[in-house]
């Protein structure tokens, strides 16, 4: 674990040591990310918004997600970078990686969460999702494939 800047405010910290204990274990999450494992994460109705994707009201949703795009890139992995606890949360920036294709792509992120009793009730990503976008329109073979999990998205709904 990357240990960061934090920002308390001790009146309205949920629990001590929630915001340490959540990081840890998004850490280890996303070093080999699994859909089944999210319910250690998130809340069953968590709020979850984020670029290219349109907001998801619930941890079984982002697990239709995940697994859709874990299928067209199953390595991806995420790499802490730092952290910071704030008054009802984390802010937490760090690093998604993966191969589509053959073709590598990195993409820095910054998520907004929000917690209650240790777990995500609302997470807002912040990205430039402008180096998975090339990744994909530069690899033909990945076209379908793409099309077919935005499609299985909005069936999902």
């Amino acid at each position: 674990m990357t240990d960061g800047p934090t920002t308390t405010d001790a009146t309205s910290t949920p629990t001590a040591g929630a915001a340490s204990d959540f990081v840890v274990r998004f850490e280890a999450f996303w070093a080999g990310p699994d859909p089944d494992a999210l319910g250690g994460l998130l809340h069953p109705n968590a709020h979850l918004k984020q670029p290219l994707r349109p907001e998801m009201h619930s941890s079984a949703a982002y697990a239709e997600e995940l697994t859709r795009l874990l299928r067209l890139c199953p390595d991806l992995a995420g790499h802490l970078l730092w952290w910071a606890e704030v008054h009802d949360g984390v802010v937490i920036e760090h690093t998604l990686s993966g191969t589509i294709a053959g073709k590598r792509f990195d993409l820095q992120v910054l998520d907004r969460i929000t917690l209650r009793d240790g777990k995500v009730v609302e997470r807002i990503a912040y990205f430039d999702p402008s180096p998975l976008i090339l990744t994909i329109a530069t690899r033909p073979t990945v076209w379908l494939p793409y099309l077919r999990m935005q499609l299985g998205r909005r069936s999902a709904g």
